[in-house]
């Protein structure tokens, strides 16, 4: 399977994630919904990462490994984007396992938050990734 490959399998996955993440929003279960918005976050960087050919980390924050791979390299983003991307990686690794395993209880606001987010997140990966690959 080439880089290129593993990417795309990995960002179809996050975008199936992401489809139960609105679906556990929808269904009122919070911290679901925050595990699976953690789930899509660290499937996109990692697309990313494949895409660019850096072994990415098994860990759920790989967030410091892609910002670090895109400065070093020299690629155009949105220092911003990357900031708010690296934020919201950590944040939901950290909440991740007490989430799932019902040893913190996350708020509506919370997980509507971190849904939002992603999604944005989301959609900054996709596009990112569009431009690695006409870069190519």
């Amino acid at each position: 399977m080439t880089n290129g490959e593993r990417a795309d399998r990995l960002f179809r996955e996050a975008r199936q994630i992401a489809g139960e993440m609105r679906r556990a929003l929808a269904d009122e279960a919070w911290n679901l919904a925050t595990r699976r918005a953690q789930e899509a976050l660290e499937l996109a960087i990692k697309a990313l990462l494949s895409e660019m050919t850096v072994d990415y980390p098994k860990v759920h924050d790989p967030a410091p490994v892609f910002v670090h791979a895109i400065r070093a390299r020299g690629i155009e983003a949105d220092a911003a984007a990357l900031d708010s991307l690296s934020t919201l990686s950590q944040e939901l690794a950290s909440i991740r396992g007490p989430a799932f395993y019902q040893e913190t209880i996350v708020t509506e606001a919370q997980a509507r938050d971190w849904v939002q987010r992603v999604e944005r997140a989301l959609e900054f990966t996709e596009e990112l990734l569009r431009r690695l690959r006409r870069t190519t």
